[in-house]
């Protein structure tokens, strides 16, 4: 077994108690890094004026494929219930998805575009939104087998 000197000893527990408030300190921030990196944006609304086969982009790219919603926005309440106010992608509207780049096909006015989008920093392939859950989990058993390490070399001091 080794024997530590009392000054060894007491820097042993100062450290063991500032690496546990700094382990549990980071635990919410690292799940909150991961979480950004994991969500996917939902409902973003835009308005936009567009005549004849004009295009413009929307404020985001990296669109979800299908969560775009077209609608006219010159209509009131009874006019956004008519299946002609939404419009249809590929035959009265072109989206591309990556560069967010709207094209309104043969027809003018205001549009009220609905979208999903990938933030910037959002993990694509699912094997690494997984491996950075992971990523958590192991830090939160490394401290615990660190406290638990140094409990138990304290126990066994007395």
């Amino acid at each position: 077994m080794l024997r530590l000197s009392k000054k060894a000893q007491a820097t042993l527990y100062i450290s063991l108690a500032i690496g546990t408030l700094i382990g549990v300190i980071f635990i919410p921030v690292f799940v909150d890094l991961i979480d950004s990196k994991q969500s996917i944006v939902t409902g973003v609304k835009q308005q936009l004026e567009l005549s004849y086969n004009q295009s413009a982009t929307l404020t985001n790219g990296d669109i979800v494929p299908g969560s775009e919603t077209v609608v006219n926005g010159t209509c009131n309440a009874v006019c956004s219930s008519s299946p002609n106010s939404t419009l249809r992608d590929g035959i009265e509207y072109e989206l591309n998805d990556i560069s967010g780049v709207l094209k309104i096909i043969n027809r003018s006015g205001t549009w009220n575009v609905t979208y999903n989008y990938e933030p910037a920093n959002y993990i694509d392939s699912a094997t690494g939104r997984t491996v950075v859950k992971v990523v958590t989990l192991l830090f939160a058993v490394g401290l615990i087998v660190m406290i638990a390490g140094g409990f138990g070399a304290m126990m066994s001091k007395k």
